[in-house]
């Protein structure tokens, strides 16, 4: 009776582990597509981070496939083939991009890929899509330090600029001076004064100029005044009149005077006529001495015998 309990047991044990690894089989089968219709689609890296066989494949973000294979090219390409659901096939199209990324921020890596932009046919067994590439670490590490260096010097900046302004020779010290605070309100409260005066003075100025436009004041009448304003036209014209009267007059007087340097005309020979002048100058000095002369024969008639009475009686 043991040895039956003991047989039924173990019957029982071997039952449970066959069904267990059968469902292990096909859990894992399912996992990696081997029981379904699936296509095979690759893409090519330039560093694929880490993917390992086996990884994830997803599209939109939901799972629709597994890495089948991973192969490296050359010394700058690896290539990935990737087993994908045939279910799939019409929604993933040729203009897709596939990319190299992690499951959560710790995860293990898997296979993105994403819509392209624009209408495009289906993908096909085999085909082969364009690939993102990946960022890594080491250069996001790099970026990082280089990051904390900029900001530890901008710190340090930081920290100099508020020393200088918790000084007392800084500029905040004088923003929070009382007394530089009611400078400033007085010379606001003065600007809005002037400010004030301005529009007033605006005011009077607008009024003063529609007062000349409404013929207000002398100005005014001066300014719409047509009667004024045609006589000040005819004024114009008489000057205009004596101003050609004189242009004519100033011909004139050149015309006279070119005839006279070119000794035209009687003055002209006079002016220009040399031998005249010394006949002048000769019968000017005849005249002169015949003067002399003339009043020497008088004085010699005043001692003479006749006329020497009369001129003593006339002289007393």
């Amino acid at each position: 009776m043991d040895e039956g309990n003991k047989n039924i047991k173990l019957g029982l044990f071997v039952l449970a582990g066959t069904v267990f690894l059968i469902l292990a089989f096909y859990f894992i089968g399912n996992k990696q597509n081997l029981f379904g219709d699936t296509f095979r689609i690759s893409a090519k890296f330039y560093n694929v981070n880490g993917l390992m066989k086996g990884n994830n494949v997803r599209f939109s973000g939901i799972d629709v496939g597994t890495v089948e294979a991973i192969e490296i090219v050359s010394d700058s390409s690896v290539n990935v083939i990737m087993t994908i659901e045939k279910d799939i096939r019409r929604f993933i199209k040729k203009n897709a991009v596939v990319s190299v990324g992690t499951d959560g921020l710790m995860g293990n890596k898997l296979v993105n890929i994403n819509a392209g932009v624009g209408y495009s046919e289906s993908v096909a067994e085999g085909d082969e899509l364009k690939t993102l590439r990946p960022v890594e670490m080491d250069e996001m590490v790099r970026t990082l330090n280089s990051t904390n260096e900029n900001m530890n010097v901008i710190s340090s900046n930081l920290r100099n600029i508020t020393d200088k302004i918790n000084s007392k020779n800084s500029l905040w010290s004088i923003l929070m001076d009382t007394v530089v605070a009611d400078n400033v309100k007085a010379s606001i409260v003065n600007l809005k004064l002037m400010s004030n005066r301005g529009v007033m003075i605006t005011g009077d100025l607008k009024y003063f100029t529609e007062s000349i436009r409404n013929g207000k004041g002398s100005l005014g009448a001066l300014i719409t005044d047509t009667i004024l304003s045609s006589r000040l036209t005819q004024t114009i014209i008489k000057f205009e009149r004596l101003s050609d009267t004189a242009a004519v007059l100033g011909g004139d007087i050149s015309g006279i005077v070119r005839n006279l340097k070119q000794g035209k005309g009687t003055i002209g020979v006079l002016l220009k006529d040399t031998t005249l002048v010394h006949d002048l100058n000769k019968s000017i000095n005849s005249f002169d001495k015949g003067a002399i002369n003339f009043n020497e024969n008088m004085d010699a008639l005043k001692h003479s015998w006749p006329l020497k009475k009369y001129f003593k009686k006339k002289k007393k």
